[in-house]
């Protein structure tokens, strides 16, 4: 089904501005000293770096794929669907190399939410700290070339 260019500027605007805001969290996160007292400011970084990650995959699964159900285990039936092509709909939105790298950062926004900031510990978050940088950078491409496959082969149709 084609898709007409004001339907793509919107998707794709929407997606930049989290896109976006994911560079921001790259900036504070940068800017942040180290240290156990910054904990609690690291792992709202990486709680909001998912919540960006989710809602381009929530725009994806609305606005292309047509919905997604709502389970008790959506949110990582969310994530694994990104790793699959939908014939005639839409190509692969994340290799599942990355998607298992985002898991960690799920799983993570998930104790994030139940536990107060003080009980965070270190090991898990100086991991996930460690490689946002990649992953991050991974996922800004993947998302950008994804974008770029939808909207080529709507053209092509």
């Amino acid at each position: 089904m084609k898709k007409t260019d004001i339907f793509w500027q919107e998707i794709r605007s929407e997606i930049a501005k989290e896109l976006e805001n994911i560079e921001k969290l790259h900036t504070e996160l940068k800017n942040l000293p180290t240290g156990a007292e910054n904990r609690r400011a690291e792992g709202s970084v990486l709680h909001d770096f998912y919540n960006c990650c989710e809602r381009i995959f929530r725009k994806i699964a609305t606005d292309i794929n047509g919905g997604f159900g709502r389970s008790e285990t959506w949110h990582k039936g969310l994530l694994y669907r990104m790793t699959i092509a939908i014939n005639d709909v839409r190509p692969q939105v994340l290799s599942e190399e990355l998607a298992a790298e985002l898991d960690d950062y799920l799983a993570f926004r998930h104790v994030f939410r139940n536990s107060y900031g003080f009980e965070l510990k270190g090991d898990r978050l100086d991991r996930l700290v460690a490689k946002f940088d990649r992953v991050s950078h991974e996922f800004r491409e993947q998302i950008k070339e994804f974008l770029d496959k939808m909207e080529q082969h709507d053209k092509n149709t």
